[in-house]
């Protein structure tokens, strides 16, 4: 019970970060001018950084998508017991690539602002972490086959 609890907590905040990606893909621009006005002043604008964080949030924007939709599929998978399948080890390295690829364009990007190594860092880590977590089911889903076959 806690289980699907748990899961139908982490879709609705899968559907609210969608949600949140789909209104920023309408408004990033305007927006990040905002923030970046409001933590630096007028004095402070640099309309080339701002340019920078909009360009690398389009391009990352996609596969902020695509790991979100793999996200959704795991716990809809959940919610209906299947938890050991190769669909779900199929969406951990997917997802696991979004985050690597997402390094890599705010690795690439951070050669004009900084902080963006930050973004890039913690992609890294979590995309590894996916990793560790797709093998660990992938093992579960080749063990709970093997099992299948001596029964």
């Amino acid at each position: 019970m806690k289980r699907q609890a748990s899961a139908i907590i982490s879709l609705v905040i899968c559907g609210f970060c969608a949600a949140a990606l789909l209104v920023l893909l309408v408004i990033m621009p305007s927006f990040f001018r905002w923030i970046f006005l409001l933590m630096n002043g007028s004095a402070g604008y640099s309309a080339s950084v701002v340019r920078t964080v909009v360009i690398t949030f389009y391009c990352c924007a996609p596969f902020a998508a695509a790991a979100l939709t793999m996200m959704i599929l795991i716990l809809r998978n959940v919610l209906r017991e299947r938890l050991f399948i190769r669909q779900n080890v199929s969406c951990f390295r997917w997802i696991s690539w979004c985050c690597y690829a997402v390094m890599v364009i705010t690795g690439v990007a951070m050669t004009r602002y900084l902080p963006l190594f930050i973004v890039a860092a913690a992609m890294g880590v979590v995309g590894t972490l996916l990793r560790v977590v797709k093998n660990m089911v992938q093992a579960a889903v080749e063990l709970q086959e093997e099992n299948d076959l001596t029964i």
